[in-house]
């Protein structure tokens, strides 16, 4: 057993993996089960024209038989490869800190345990984008699904984005889905925090605050990512719908969207001037009940059920949520306030199929004008 930082875990096996390889990618993916679905996403990595890159699979104690078939996979695949197993369960975002932490690739690209890369030429596509742009120290592709083909396109175009706290607070909402994010390895462990251990939002943080302090992010106009690939037709077991479907599971605030405002504020406000800091922390908000939380509403009445849609509205009530910003001012108050009781009663009320006919061209929409903006103040 090796304690490395905060981690106890055990190196599995191995394959011409070294730190002083000056790779440039590790492809980290961060496993818990789901053995089947891994392979298929492993097999998208051996076929990549691209060398110059390890891949690094850190197995959070999962309990079926990925320690025993994984392991084989990797080493008849000839690439470069870690494979590590923990003894105790780490949680998704201690084990995205750990895959970040034992990285030995200048970038670390995120990926899924469910999620394929896009092409055989994703890898070298990246590569070069990155260093058309001069290696920002983080940036994120677009992705795809893996069934349909649809592409969700974070990134409207290839270009550096900015860098500073209001960059951070246009577009910390791209950071929720985590296949396709890149960090550098330095800078991302330069921030490192266990604060947000249990939020299931460690990305946002990490990427808001190497943001805010003045790290730039890019956007990568290539779908790197083909998210929730299938066995046999069928994609991986959804962990919670058929819970909320029956009403088995009860709402936990620390896994709610009232945790994305948290995790965000705490990775920008902390190098925001004082005076700005309400500021600030409004327009996080307003972001986050406009387009956030009115989304989670109507569709976790559409895969749960309406109860549970109520108890995202109860996690995000402002009176127990804005309590915990004694520096936001009562003007900023008294403009969240009736916001959020629109966004709810809407989310609540609005047909599904209106909702379904217009969602994904609004947040295309969404994505288009945060970047037109962005490209005004280049």
């Amino acid at each position: 057993m090796i304690v490395h930082s905060s981690f106890q875990y055990r190196l599995l096996a191995q394959h011409y993996s070294k730190p002083e390889d000056n790779l440039l990618l590790t492809i980290a993916i961060p496993h818990y089960k789901q053995r089947r679905y891994l392979e298929v996403v492993l097999n998208s990595l051996f076929s990549q024209t691209y060398d110059n890159f390890e891949i690094l699979v850190s197995d959070d104690c999962s309990p079926d038989d990925s320690n025993e078939v994984i392991p084989g996979t990797l080493q008849a695949s000839g690439r470069p490869f870690r494979y590590y197993t923990h003894p105790e369960n780490l949680g998704y975002d201690g084990n995205v800190r750990f895959c970040l932490s034992a990285a030995y690739g200048r970038y670390v690209f995120l990926l899924g345990n469910d999620d394929a890369l896009g092409d055989t030429q994703t890898l070298a596509n990246v590569a070069s984008l990155l260093e058309t742009l001069q290696y920002p120290e983080v940036a994120f592709t677009n992705f795809g699904d893996y069934s349909t083909g649809l592409v969700v396109r974070r990134a409207q175009r290839t270009q550096v984005l900015g860098s500073g706290p209001e960059t951070a607070v246009r577009f910390f909402r791209s950071f929720s889905f985590v296949s396709g994010l890149i960090f550098e390895r330095d800078v991302a462990q330069a921030h490192e925090t266990t604060r947000w251990d249990q939020s299931v939002f460690y990305q946002i943080y990490l990427a808001s605050r190497i943001i805010a302090s003045g790290g730039r992010l890019a956007g990568l106009e290539t779908c790197a990512v083909r998210k929730d690939v299938t066995v046999n037709g069928q994609r991986v077991p959804s962990m919670y719908t058929n819970r909320w479907r029956e009403g088995a599971d009860k709402f936990n605030p620390a896994q709610a969207l009232a945790s994305v405002v948290r995790v965000t504020a705490d990775g920008i406000l902390p190098v925001v001037a004082p005076d700005a800091q309400s500021k600030t922390l409004r327009q996080i908000l307003i972001q986050i009940l406009g387009v956030s939380y009115a989304y989670w509403l109507l569709e976790y009445r559409r895969v749960a059920t309406w109860r549970y849609s109520a108890w995202i509205a109860q996690g995000m009530w402002p009176g127990r949520l804005l309590a915990e910003y004694p520096y936001l001012t009562s003007c900023d108050r008294l403009l969240i306030w009736p916001f959020y009781t629109a966004v709810t009663l809407t989310g609540l009320l609005i047909p599904q199929k209106l909702f379904q006919l217009s969602k994904e061209r609004l947040a295309d929409g969404v994505r288009s004008l945060q970047q037109r903006k962005c490209n005004r103040t280049e």
